[in-house]
C-alpha cells in the first residue's frame, strides 16, 4: 500500500468515527419527559392592598331585647374570655310565652296532621288547606322567635378580654343596644385596609382574605368584620375591618401588611405550579412546552400566587403542553419524548 492510499485511508477512519459521534452526540440530547396540557380554570379574583394593624380595642356589650337586669355575673378588673356569661336578664316573662308559642305550635301541628289526611282523601279544598299550612309556619316562626328571645336574655362575652366598664346595676331596666358592659380584647387586632369606592360593592364579604405581616413575615387567615359607611375623603376609599387571632401577641398596632381581599364572581385563568417557572439571565419569567417533539422555552407574564400555584396572565394557551421535570440541560429546541 502506497504512502497516498494510507494516508486517504486513515482520512476516511477519521470521518467514519466523526461522524458516529456526531449521531451519539444528538442522540443523547433526546430527553424524556413528563407534560400536561394546559386548561383554565375557574379562579376567584381578588385584590391586593395595603394595610396596617390595629387594636380590636373596646367592645361594648348590650342585649338584644328590653328587660329587667337580674344579675351581673362579672366584676371591673376581671379577666374573662369568649363566651363567658357576663349578666342575665329577667327570664320569666320570656319563659311565659315561649309555653304559650309552643302551645299554639303543638295545637297548629295537630291541626296540620288531620287537615293533611283530609286534603288527601279529597275532603278539604286546596285554599283551606294552604291556609293551615300558612298558619303552622306562622306558629313555627313564632315559636323560634321566643325560643331566641329566652336565650337572648344571657349576655355573653363576644371577646376574650378583661372587663373594664360596668354602666349599670341589678333590678334596673335595661333597653335594646344600650351599653352594658365594656370588654377590652387583648387577643385579636384588625388588618385595617381601604376599599377603593368602585370596588367596594363586589367584595365577597364572605370569604377569608391573606394577610402577609410585612414585620414577621408570616401568612395568615382573617374573616371580614366591618365595613364602614363612609368613604374617606382624601382617599375616597372605604375602610375594611379584618379580625386577626393574636393570642400569641406578636402583632403590634401599627405593623405593616399586604391584604388580598377576594372579589365575587369567577374568572378563568391558567394556573402552573410556581416551581416551573424559571428566570432567564435578562430576568423574565418562561417555562418550556413541548411543541412537535421539542421543547421551546416560552416566555410567561406572571400573576398572583395561590397557594403552590402562580396565575400566568400571558404566555400560555389552553391545551398547551407543558413540561413537568424539565432537565437542568434543556434547552430551547431541545429535543424531547414522553
Amino acid at each position: 500500500m502506497t504512502q497516498k492510499a494510507l494516508f486517504s485511508l486513515l482520512i476516511g477512519a477519521f470521518i467514519f468515527f466523526q461522524c458516529e459521534k456526531k449521531i451519539e452526540e444528538k442522540t443523547a440530547t433526546i430527553y424524556t419527559v413528563n407534560v400536561e396540557k394546559i386548561q383554565a380554570q375557574n379562579i376567584q379574583p381578588s385584590l391586593e392592598l395595603f394595610g396596617e394593624i390595629k387594636s380590636e380595642g373596646k367592645h361594648e356589650h348590650s342585649f338584644l331585647i328590653d328587660g329587667k337586669l337580674s344579675a351581673i355575673r362579672v366584676k371591673e378588673g376581671q379577666k374573662v374570655k369568649k363566651g363567658t356569661v357576663l349578666a342575665q336578664l329577667d327570664r320569666v316573662d320570656y319563659q311565659e310565652a315561649l309555653k304559650i308559642a309552643k302551645a299554639k305550635l303543638d295545637e297548629a301541628n295537630d291541626q296540620l296532621e288531620r287537615l293533611t289526611k283530609m286534603y288527601k282523601a279529597g275532603s278539604l279544598a286546596e285554599a283551606d288547606y294552604n291556609k293551615i299550612v300558612f298558619l303552622q309556619q306562622q306558629a313555627q316562626s313564632n315559636y323560634t322567635l321566643y325560643q331566641n328571645k329566652l336565650e337572648y336574655t344571657t349576655l355573653r362575652a363576644a371577646v376574650s378580654g378583661t372587663v373594664s366598664k360596668i354602666w349599670v346595676k341589678n333590678g334596673g331596666g335595661i333597653s335594646k343596644g344600650e351599653p352594658i358592659i365594656r370588654v377590652i380584647n387583648n387577643t385579636s387586632v384588625f388588618a385595617s385596609i381601604g376599599i377603593p369606592e368602585n370596588k367596594v360593592n363586589n367584595i365577597d364579604y364572605n370569604k377569608e382574605c391573606t394577610i402577609i405581616i410585612n414585620a414577621t413575615r408570616d401568612t395568615i387567615s382573617g374573616k371580614i368584620t366591618t365595613l364602614h359607611p363612609t368613604a374617606s375623603k382624601l382617599s375616597r376609599t372605604f375602610r375594611l375591618d379584618i379580625l386577626i387571632d393574636n393570642k400569641e401577641n406578636k402583632y403590634k398596632e401599627g405593623m405593616l401588611c399586604n391584604v388580598e381581599v377576594f372579589e365575587n364572581g369567577n374568572e378563568e385563568k391558567i394556573s402552573i405550579p410556581i416551581q416551573l417557572v424559571t428566570k432567564d439571565i435578562d430576568g423574565l419569567n418562561y417555562v418550556f412546552i413541548k411543541r412537535k417533539g421539542l421543547a421551546h422555552k416560552q416566555r410567561v407574564i406572571t400573576g398572583k400566587i395561590r397557594g403552590n400555584n402562580i396565575i400566568i396572565d400571558k404566555g400560555l394557551y389552553a391545551n398547551d403542553e407543558l413540561i413537568l421535570n424539565p432537565p437542568i440541560n434543556l434547552m430551547d429546541g431541545s429535543a424531547v419524548k414522553l
